[in-house]
């Protein structure tokens, strides 16, 4: 079975840490980072002087993996904070026989203070994560419709075995 995970909430709410949890405890699990993906054309997570070439390998990434592998989740990892980005994946990642959208609704607060304990080069300044907040946008019906499960996740998970595993601070 192929299955793509679209991940959506604004940074520091878990997605990445969430989505190591599931490659960790599950098979055939790949995860397809923006901030991974930026880091590698880069060498920086927060550069984003190149975003289209980022977002283009992006979905290169989902269907490679996707044509790839008979049996294959695909997490895509990134904010997808506006219904119109959640629509696009929907309509256009085709060839899976399920997808699934994963909202991450935490307290702000608690986006903050998780925030600050990533790995320096990853932190938002606090600035940007509150525009984004401010605009933050709840998946409508035709959003929802077009997944065939819609999950949301309210508490946070603390896994010392993912915090080992990549960007945490020690």
């Amino acid at each position: 079975m192929k299955t793509f995970i679209l991940l959506s909430a604004i940074p520091g709410a878990g997605k990445s840490t969430w989505a190591e949890q599931y490659r960790l405890t599950h098979r055939h699990v790949l995860v397809v980072s923006s901030d991974e993906i930026r880091k590698e054309i880069t060498g920086l997570y927060q550069n984003f002087e190149h975003e289209k070439e980022v977002w283009d390998l992006f979905f290169k990434r989902i269907l490679e993996y996707r044509d790839k592998y008979d049996d294959v989740t695909v997490i895509a990892d990134s904010t997808n904070t506006q219904n119109k980005y959640r629509m696009f994946y929907a309509e256009n990642v085709v060839g899976f026989d399920r997808k699934v959208l994963i909202e991450f609704k935490k307290p702000f607060e608690q986006i903050l203070k998780q925030n600050k304990e990533r790995n320096e080069s990853k932190i938002v300044p606090e600035k940007i994560l509150k525009a984004m907040w401010d605009s933050y946008e709840e998946p409508d019906d035709e959003v929802i419709d077009n997944f065939d499960e819609y999950i949301v996740i309210h508490k946070w998970f603390d896994s010392s075995k993912v915090k080992q595993s990549f960007h945490y601070n020690p």
